[in-house]
């Protein structure tokens, strides 16, 4: 099996940015424990509406990559408990939530 590439953006409501937060950076640590986990790192990102000027800062979101081993070990991943409790938080907090499952075009 191929290792599995993920990155996974939510948006907060503006109200919700310190919950949503503090949520997913109480996910890293246990994650980081998982079998089958490479990668799980998490950023915050400051929307830029205009690339010429990059001080002009929008909305917040939190950036999981991600990389795992297999399939099977996103599915377990998943399937945790606090992964769960997770969602749970973030239900009806968010903006948007975009995961994304990424596939490499090319080899070196």
């Amino acid at each position: 099996m191929s290792e599995v590439k993920i990155v996974a953006t939510l948006t907060p409501l503006p109200e919700f940015i310190e919950t949503i937060r503090d949520a997913a950076l109480a996910m890293v640590s246990p994650t980081h424990l998982e079998e089958g986990c490479l990668q799980y790192d998490l950023h915050e990102s400051h929307a830029v509406p205009d690339v010429r000027n990059l001080e002009n800062k929008g909305k917040v979101s939190f950036v999981f990559i991600e990389r795992w081993k297999t399939e099977e070990d996103l599915k377990k991943h998943v399937a945790m408990s606090y992964h769960d409790d997770f969602l749970d938080i973030l239900s009806g907090k968010l903006e948007i939530i975009n995961v994304q499952r990424l596939t490499k075009l090319y080899k070196l």
